[in-house]
């Protein structure tokens, strides 16, 4: 099965209000907007997540996560959005344990017929949402995996996005590329013990570790190593040191470097400063 092709489209969802909402009263009715996205004062009772006419547009993405971590690490820039503009993510996993991959098709279900995703408080409507990823890992969930995967209905319009066997596979192709020699331990453990090895061995193969925050700077290199390795088994399903997360990572650089090149930049600016800091180290 292709993975890329379970994608979310805008308009799918039933009973969709028209704009989403950040602690209105209940009695209150949303108004329809166009464009770019704002954010405004939780205490104002306003739309979080208006669309002005005249503004440049910017996209957001849902990611619902199996993993409530290093993933969330990752996607930082995008989530607290204080450098970029043509793309923000609202990320939702669950406190203290994550969630397994029948409990992610469920949660997706509701937020579906809802119409609603609510995150710290705050509700988003999903016709303003432009992407759905869900996040997760084979781990010990290769049976419930291929369930969802066989029932194409049971998709409900959102992309998953499936690391073997876990997300940290992703983060050592955004930094190295020789899975097979580096990694080599993990083929022969049980598949219980697969994950927690790899992120053990994060440290030992790459100097100061597998960091999820800096392999977002890193995911053109991410992008080209995991493809090479990617391989799905009969069921669709990655095999070992196989992940999608390329298809989630070019569409991140894709929508912002559409209209801005703002990928590029951010690069540029965060070589800029190191450099600065080295010249400023050296200088002490």
């Amino acid at each position: 099965m292709d993975l890329s092709n379970l994608s979310y489209a805008k308009g799918d969802s039933p009973r969709s209000p028209k704009t989403p909402l950040r602690n209105l009263p209940k009695t209150d009715r949303p108004t329809e907007h166009k464009s770019t996205p704002i954010d405004t004062d939780a205490s104002s009772g306003r739309l979080a997540y208006e669309k002005q006419d005249g503004q440049l547009s910017s996209s957001l993405m849902f990611v619902l996560s199996g993993g409530e971590q290093r993933e969330k690490l990752f996607l930082h820039e995008l989530i607290k959005r204080k450098n970029i503009r043509s793309l923000r993510a609202l990320f939702l996993s669950k406190k203290g344990q994550g969630l397994h991959p029948c409990q992610m098709q469920d949660r997706w279900s509701e937020i579906q017929k809802s119409g609603i995703i609510t995150i710290d408080g705050f509700s988003y409507n999903i016709c303003t949402i432009d992407k759905v990823f869900l996040l997760t890992d084979v781990d010990e969930f290769y049976e419930q995996l291929v369930l969802i995967l066989q029932n194409t209905t049971s998709q409900n319009n959102a992309q998953w996005i499936i690391s073997n066997p876990c997300f940290e596979i992703w983060l050592y192709y955004c930094y190295l590329n020789n899975p097979t020699k580096d990694l080599a331990l993990i083929e022969s453990l049980n598949v219980s013990k697969r994950s927690r090895k790899l992120k053990a061995l994060g440290n030992k193969v790459c100097k100061g570790g597998l960091n999820p925050c800096l392999a977002f700077e890193k995911m053109k290199s991410g992008i080209e190593h995991s493809k090479i390795h990617f391989a799905t088994d009969k069921n669709g399903i990655p095999v070992l040191f196989a992940t999608n997360m390329h298809e989630m990572a070019q569409y991140i650089i894709n929508v912002m470097d559409r209209t801005m090149q703002e990928y590029k930049s951010f690069i540029e600016q965060k070589d800029k400063h190191r450099e600065q800091f080295r010249l400023k180290h050296d200088n002490e």
